[in-house]
Protein backbone atom coordinates (compact mmCIF):
# COMPACT_ATOMS: atom_id res chain seq x y z
CA UNK A 1 0.00 0.00 0.00
CA UNK A 2 1.18 3.58 -0.86
CA UNK A 3 1.36 6.48 1.59
CA UNK A 4 -1.75 8.13 -0.17
CA UNK A 5 -3.83 4.66 0.61
CA UNK A 6 -2.94 4.56 4.02
CA UNK A 7 -4.16 8.25 4.22
CA UNK A 8 -7.03 7.79 3.00
CA UNK A 9 -7.98 4.45 5.20
CA UNK A 10 -6.80 6.33 8.20
CA UNK A 11 -9.31 9.24 6.93
CA UNK A 12 -12.03 6.63 6.24
CA UNK A 13 -11.68 4.99 10.08
CA UNK A 14 -11.40 8.19 11.66
CA UNK A 15 -14.63 9.21 9.93
CA UNK A 16 -16.24 5.96 10.42
CA UNK A 17 -15.60 5.99 14.04
CA UNK A 18 -17.03 9.70 14.41
CA UNK A 19 -20.09 8.26 12.85
CA UNK A 20 -20.50 5.10 15.03
CA UNK A 21 -19.72 7.61 17.99
CA UNK A 22 -22.38 10.23 16.95
CA UNK A 23 -24.71 7.24 16.38
CA UNK A 24 -24.29 5.70 19.55
CA UNK A 25 -24.95 9.33 20.88
CA UNK A 26 -28.04 9.37 18.67
CA UNK A 27 -29.43 6.03 19.87
CA UNK A 28 -29.02 7.20 23.64
CA UNK A 29 -30.86 9.94 22.58
CA UNK A 30 -34.09 8.61 21.43
CA UNK A 31 -33.83 5.79 23.96
CA UNK A 32 -34.14 8.66 26.75
CA UNK A 33 -37.39 10.06 24.07
CA UNK A 34 -39.05 7.32 23.87
CA UNK A 35 -38.82 6.75 27.85
CA UNK A 36 -39.93 10.47 28.16
CA UNK A 37 -42.64 9.89 25.50
CA UNK A 38 -44.01 6.88 27.23
CA UNK A 39 -44.18 8.57 31.12
CA UNK A 40 -45.78 11.85 29.60
CA UNK A 41 -48.30 9.45 28.18
CA UNK A 42 -49.11 7.50 31.13
CA UNK A 43 -49.45 11.38 32.62
CA UNK A 44 -51.98 12.44 29.46
CA UNK A 45 -53.69 8.98 30.34
CA UNK A 46 -54.31 9.77 34.22
CA UNK A 47 -55.04 13.73 33.19
CA UNK A 48 -57.58 12.66 31.00
CA UNK A 49 -59.46 10.28 33.58
CA UNK A 50 -58.96 12.91 35.89
CA UNK A 51 -60.73 15.37 33.34
CA UNK A 52 -63.40 12.94 33.00
CA UNK A 53 -63.98 12.41 37.12
CA UNK A 54 -63.93 16.30 37.27
CA UNK A 55 -66.35 16.88 33.75
CA UNK A 56 -68.49 13.93 35.48
CA UNK A 57 -68.85 16.33 39.11
CA UNK A 58 -69.33 19.35 37.33
CA UNK A 59 -72.16 18.14 35.45
CA UNK A 60 -73.60 17.00 38.87
CA UNK A 61 -73.49 20.06 40.82
CA UNK A 62 -74.95 21.95 38.05
CA UNK A 63 -77.81 19.58 38.16
CA UNK A 64 -77.84 19.43 42.16
CA UNK A 65 -77.80 23.39 42.03
CA UNK A 66 -80.66 23.32 39.21
CA UNK A 67 -82.70 21.41 41.47
CA UNK A 68 -81.80 23.29 45.04
CA UNK A 69 -82.52 26.61 42.64
CA UNK A 70 -86.17 25.33 41.48
CA UNK A 71 -86.77 24.42 45.81
CA UNK A 72 -85.87 28.04 46.44
CA UNK A 73 -87.78 29.13 42.98
CA UNK A 74 -90.83 27.89 44.77
CA UNK A 75 -90.63 29.18 47.84
CA UNK A 76 -90.18 32.43 46.78
CA UNK A 77 -92.88 31.97 44.60
CA UNK A 78 -95.12 30.65 47.63
CA UNK A 79 -94.27 34.00 49.71
CA UNK A 80 -95.21 36.18 46.72
CA UNK A 81 -98.35 34.49 45.28
CA UNK A 82 -99.42 34.68 49.28
CA UNK A 83 -98.42 38.37 49.37
CA UNK A 84 -100.51 39.22 46.08
CA UNK A 85 -103.68 37.39 47.70
CA UNK A 86 -103.47 39.15 50.97
CA UNK A 87 -103.23 42.45 48.65
CA UNK A 88 -106.60 41.13 46.42
CA UNK A 89 -108.32 40.53 49.97
CA UNK A 90 -107.85 43.88 51.42
CA UNK A 91 -108.67 45.88 48.08
CA UNK A 92 -111.94 43.25 48.30
CA UNK A 93 -112.36 44.39 51.90
CA UNK A 94 -112.33 48.06 50.87
CA UNK A 95 -114.59 47.72 48.53
CA UNK A 96 -116.89 45.98 50.20
CA UNK A 97 -116.59 48.66 52.65
CA UNK A 98 -117.19 51.66 50.63
CA UNK A 99 -120.51 49.55 49.07
CA UNK A 100 -121.78 49.51 52.46
CA UNK A 101 -120.72 53.02 53.05
CA UNK A 102 -122.53 53.91 49.87
CA UNK A 103 -125.91 51.65 50.83
CA UNK A 104 -126.05 53.46 54.49
CA UNK A 105 -126.27 56.88 52.50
Amino acid sequence: MTEVDEIVIKNFESKLSRLMDAYTQVSEENTLLREQLDRQSAELGKAREQYALLEKSYSDLRLAKIISATDDEIGDTQKRLSKLVREVDKCIALLNASEQKEDML
